[in-house]
């Protein structure tokens, strides 16, 4: 007798729910940090799991003493045997959350206010973060530039189009690459829309 495994009827989605987190805040000197923006999305969706017990089968059969000859004093007799098997289903609810970095929000302390300036490249591609000489370094990889694939930075090199943020205590500065090896602030080979950055509400 075959049972079948847990029947999940798919994603049945009852809801979406989006809420915008930020994590892993890159500290690059007292004055400079680098925020990672997440964006999240959770599905809620029923699954519909087996409820197991235990069920009895009856075989009805013939048994023969053969006293006085072949199939002779006969009488119907019964068997029973106990087995495991599904007897109902139960539905439990539950919920998977996604996340995806879809923005750096970048901060300067110049001692009297914080500047804070946000990279946004959710349509664009995908960022990552690093430090340089003191400065925090955005470099973004543009999913139609080669350099970002499903959603992972693919890398620079061969010919890939990037865009690089440098943000400094005084001094914000965007350079770029195509078919070139080296950042330059003009890069005639850079045929993408140029991402930008937007000033942060106070």
């Amino acid at each position: 007798m075959k049972f079948k495994k847990y029947l999940v009827l798919g994603l049945l989605a009852i809801g979406l729910l989006a809420i915008t987190v930020a994590s892993q805040i890159s500290q690059v000197t007292t004055s400079i940090s680098a925020e990672e923006a997440k964006k999240c999305n959770t599905l809620f969706y029923n699954e519909i799991k087996p409820i197991y017990g235990t069920c009895t089968n009856y075989y009805n059969y013939t048994s023969c003493l053969n006293a006085s000859g072949p199939n002779t004093d006969c009488s119907l007799k019964q068997f029973q045997e106990n087995l495991t098997c599904k007897i109902g289903e139960s539905i439990v609810n539950k919920n998977s959350t996604q996340c995806t970095t879809n923005s750096f929000i970048v901060s300067v302390d110049n001692g009297a206010y914080v500047d804070k300036k946000e990279i946004d490249f959710s349509n664009w591609g995908v960022c990552v973060n690093s430090t340089e000489n003191n400065c925090v370094a955005i470099i973004c990889g543009s999913q139609h530039g080669g350099s970002a694939v499903n959603g992972v930075f693919n890398g620079c090199d061969g010919g890939k189009s990037c865009q690089k943020f440098l943000f400094c205590k005084d001094s914000i500065k965007v350079f770029y690459k195509a078919s070139r090896n080296d950042f330059v602030e003009e890069d005639p080979t850079f045929h993408l829309s140029k991402l930008g950055y937007k000033e942060v509400a106070k």
